[in-house]
């Protein structure tokens, strides 16, 4: 019996000794989190303090790029961007669509006459409200498609596209965001969210993003709405649109 222990205790004292000498990558991946950069394209209107689109970075607190916005958008409120291109609009009469320089900020197109609150770009096509009816549109303008909104206040303040499904903004202290499936047109409203005086949208990282008056951008579960953060900006004047740098 005593023989039979010590044969045991040596087999065990092997395997250690083995699996120690062993390279462990090869069975082992050490996996670090990732860490998420959180950087904006913001546009502030025309009217008021500082006016302009920022590339703000929220993850470092800094602004990277300031552009000036076209010379006639009268009342700035739109804004996306394709990874190529941002495109910005205005809710002012006789107002244009404008595809911009993100270097820049000089004009690469315009689409004449769309006034809009809120624009989205989906396989090359831009989505855009139009108070309570959802465009889809060609980049040169041609509408395909008109979506009607059951959901909507009088005016869609803002939209956003993510996986396939398109969200848009109404003015509701209480389940501001909903979310339309784009192949079937059924809304259901993103829960737990409230919030006050919420004017621009965007999607990002699972996350809905709004801001607030005071300028802060506010970090929302896009499942259930449950908060998640909160995070002063320097941005001054009115915030009228929020995008993504990184497209996903």
């Amino acid at each position: 019996m005593k023989s039979l222990k010590t044969i045991f205790t040596l087999f065990i004292v092997s395997i250690i000794v083995f699996s120690c000498n062993r390279d462990l990558t090869e069975d082992f991946i050490a996996t670090e989190p990732i860490e998420v950069e959180y950087k904006w394209w913001i546009l502030t209107h025309k009217n008021y303090a500082s006016p302009g689109i920022y590339l703000y970075n929220e993850t470092t607190s800094t602004i990277e790029l300031e552009l000036s916005l076209p010379e006639n958008l009268r009342s700035p409120h739109a804004l996306a961007f394709d990874g190529e291109s941002l495109w910005v609009g205005g809710n002012g009469a006789n107002e244009s669509i404008y595809q911009l320089n993100p270097e820049t900020g000089a004009i690469i197109s315009e689409i004449k006459n769309i006034e809009t609150e809120g624009i989205a770009l989906l396989d090359g096509y831009i989505y855009y409200s139009n108070y309570n009816i959802i465009n889809k549109i060609e980049k040169n303008g041609t509408l395909l498609e008109e979506i009607p909104t059951v959901n909507s206040s009088y005016n869609i303040p803002d939209l956003a596209i993510y996986n396939d499904n398109l969200f848009y903004l109404r003015y509701s202290e209480s389940g501001p965001v909903v979310k339309l499936n784009l192949s079937t047109n059924k809304e259901t409203i993103i829960p737990a969210i409230e919030t006050s005086g919420t004017y621009c949208m965007t999607i990002y990282n699972n996350e809905i993003i709004t801001t607030s008056v005071l300028n802060e951008i506010n970090h929302n579960n896009i499942r259930n709405g449950l908060f998640i953060s909160t995070h002063p900006t320097p941005i001054e004047g009115w915030i009228t649109a929020i995008a993504p740098y990184n497209q996903e």
